[in-house]
């Protein structure tokens, strides 16, 4: 008799507890059999998934249900009032090239989230690939269940005095490439200064 491909095998489980790799408090997922039997069921994270366990916790699997929905709604409405005022913005010290000196991530996002539109959102719902070191608009991903958008992000420099420094500088050298009549100009702007 041949034995089942153990890649495609899953069993499911009911959780007991939010977890943020898995779902929320009395959600059905499938996890591999193994993780169920050494991980979530000894430590009470999560039950099988039989038609006894099932029925006794289908009012609060029901609940969760209806909690979720009204979750979702709620942060859509959330993605809607920030992209409505455009987004979030941060300031922060940065160095002659524009590079942060604290980088900023998803807690920090969280943070900002909670104390301008008191929400109550966790660090996971947001998919930075990298976290954000320069100067500059930038759009984070929001995930929530099935519910995905952009977070309009906007970094600006709490010390714009060391940028305009080098960006004056840059646009002097660029005009410097131009024209003889371009230079000449920019001598006499130098000689003004």
């Amino acid at each position: 008799m041949p034995r089942r491909k153990l890649e495609n095998r899953t069993i499911e489980v009911i959780l007991l507890e939010a977890n943020k790799h898995l779902g929320e408090k009395y959600e059905s997922v499938r996890v591999k059999p193994i993780y169920a039997r050494n991980v979530l069921l000894p430590k009470n994270i999560a039950v099988l998934a039989t038609a006894d366990m099932v029925n006794k916790y289908a009012q609060k699997i029901e609940a969760a249900t209806k909690e979720r929905k009204v979750r979702a709604e709620g942060f859509q409405g959330l993605l809607s009032s920030i992209q409505k005022d455009g987004g979030i913005s941060f300031t922060g010290k940065v160095n002659k090239e524009g590079t942060l000196y604290a980088k900023i991530d998803e807690s920090d996002i969280t943070k900002l989230i909670k104390e301008t539109y008191k929400a109550d959102v966790e660090e996971h719902f947001f998919k930075l690939k990298k976290k954000i070191v320069a100067i500059g608009n930038y759009s984070v991903p929001f995930m929530y269940k099935e519910l995905k958008g952009d977070i309009a992000i906007k970094v600006i420099a709490e010390n714009p005095e060391v940028i305009e420094k080098k960006f004056k500088v840059k646009l002097v050298e660029e005009v410097e490439e131009g024209t003889e009549e371009s230079k000449e100009e920019t001598k006499e702007e130098k000689k003004a200064e």
